[in-house]
């Protein structure tokens, strides 16, 4: 003990008789010491936990785009139902009328009126493929209970998406309703992918 208090003080008392300049030469050694063993030995670590904190922080972020994903089409599946593929225009179409026909006749009704046409929206679906919208614009008379089982049997009906505008008024004969509606489905459009 006694030793090495005797070095520390011969050591400081060297280091205060030197002249300032040799004071700030012997600090800056030291500085210039303790950097290059801190870049040496310390430094390679620090920037290897920086590059294992930036993997582990690109991984989260992969999982979690990945999770949003799937709440996403999860969240769409459990709003919309399950996702089919429109038929090709034609099928649709054909399909579309002829189910409009048909519950028509069920009803024994033959006097109303259906036009087609295309609803101009055009949108790319998942697969690259563009979907269209045809519409069935359908106007009839009908009793007050056979026109509201009528418009339930269109709305349940697969060849009909949706029924897009329904209009009830009083018809002409007592106890009929006049109704106007327009049944859409979603098709794919001529040209295939674009």
């Amino acid at each position: 003990m006694t030793n090495s208090t005797t070095m520390t003080d011969r050591v400081r008392g060297q280091f205060q008789a030197m002249s300032p300049t040799g004071r700030f030469a012997v600090v800056v050694l030291g500085v210039t010491v303790l950097l290059l063993i801190w870049s040496e030995f310390f430094l390679p670590w620090a920037g290897s936990w920086g590059e294992q904190a930036d993997a582990i922080e690109a991984d989260i972020a992969r999982v979690d785009n990945v999770t949003q994903a799937s709440l996403s089409a999860n969240t769409a599946l459990l709003a919309y139902g399950p996702v089919e593929t429109p038929d090709a225009r034609g099928e649709s179409s054909q399909a579309l009328l002829e189910s409009i026909k048909g519950i028509m006749a069920q009803y024994g009704i033959t006097d109303y009126k259906l036009n087609e046409s295309s609803g101009g929206v055009a949108v790319r679906g998942l697969s690259g493929r563009r979907v269209e919208r045809i519409k069935a614009d359908l106007s009839f008379n009908a009793p007050h209970e056979d026109a509201i089982e009528l418009i339930a049997d269109l709305e349940a009906n697969p060849a009909i998406e949706s029924l897009e505008t329904l209009r009830l008024s009083r018809g002409k004969r007592s106890g009929s309703l006049d109704v106007a509606t327009t049944a859409q489905a979603w098709v794919y459009a001529k040209g295939g992918r674009r």
